[in-house]
């Protein structure tokens, strides 16, 4: 492969996982926000 294929080659690859983290990271903070606001709906409504 020529040195333009690998570089090519490269920056997909660095690309690509940098959308891939990005997706992991913005699940788990919605899935964070999601869990917190369901922890906090149910304090709501304990009787104490």
């Amino acid at each position: 492969m020529t040195g333009l294929a690998w570089a090519t080659l490269i920056l997909a690859a660095t690309i690509g996982a940098f959308l891939f983290a990005t997706m992991g990271a913005l699940g788990l903070a919605l899935l964070l926000a999601d869990v917190s606001d369901r922890l906090a709906r149910s304090d709501d409504n304990r009787i104490y």
